[in-house]
């Protein structure tokens, strides 16, 4: 499998990839094996493996040779199709035409993983990891490599997003996937990032206060609000409800 591969297989199905969705195919072997791998590290015996965007099943069909347990969440209906047709006979794969922001959580155990398109990377990030009570294990994703630098960003550059994500996680880029093992070829750099669900717990007015010193710097407590790291904003949050 190869971008040329990739190209075909789109032509025969009469699919152009739509750069508003952000839809893009991996097609390095390698780089599948090594995502796959970064999965396995992260799966616990019973949990769920929910994919986000199946596309053309390239991962899909990687996942399916290793777990037991597969959800998939396709948004495009002809995305969807192709998938039908590869995998509706296997038993272990369940196919969702929809939208992973409006997926129904799984009760047991699940990790979210897939070729995230990045149009929907904040909105998912704000749902999983800190909108639901049943949050996922674990994520596995290919993603833009700076944004996933964004995500692990430490003072002075530590933002809102870096925030919801420390406080849900321990993040770690696990390789980079260049525009070659990509279809089409896009012009940033990827990675494989791997988030796994930690043990934090922030106060219950953390948000109100990170919100309040981003939305309204310098206050008398925060200078610039960047160059607070997740525990500053912890102890931040806990002296506001000692005065309150």
């Amino acid at each position: 499998m190869n971008q040329e591969d990739c190209k075909k297989e789109l032509e025969e199905n009469d699919i152009i990839p739509r750069k508003y969705y952000g839809q893009v195919f991996t097609t390095d072997p390698s780089v599948i094996k090594k995502f796959v791998q970064t999965v396995k590290s992260v799966h616990n015996e019973g949990t769920k493996v929910v994919e986000v965007g199946g596309g053309l099943g390239y991962i899909t069909s990687e996942l399916a040779d290793s777990f037991n347990d597969v959800e998939v969440v396709e948004y495009d209906k002809q995305m969807y199709d192709v998938l039908n047709k590869k995998f509706a006979q296997q038993s272990n794969i369940r196919l969702i035409k929809g939208d992973i922001l409006d997926y129904k959580i799984p009760q047991k155990p699940y990790i979210l993983v897939g070729n995230i398109p990045f149009h929907i990377s904040g909105r998912l990030y704000r749902k999983f990891m800190s909108e639901i009570d049943h949050k996922p294990e674990a994520m596995v994703f290919i993603t833009d490599k700076q944004y996933a630098t964004t995500l692990m960003g430490q003072p002075p550059r530590c933002y809102r997003v870096s925030l919801q994500a420390q406080s849900y996680g321990d993040i770690e880029i696990v390789t980079d996937v260049p525009p070659a093992s990509v279809y089409p070829e896009p012009k940033v750099m990827s990675c494989i990032m791997k988030i796994t669900q930690n043990d934090v717990q922030v106060p219950k007015n953390f948000w109100k206060t990170v919100n309040y010193h981003f939305e309204n710097f310098p206050t008398k407590e925060v200078e610039s609000p960047k160059t607070v790291g997740l525990e500053g904003w912890i102890e931040l949050s806990k002296k506001s409800l000692t005065k309150n």
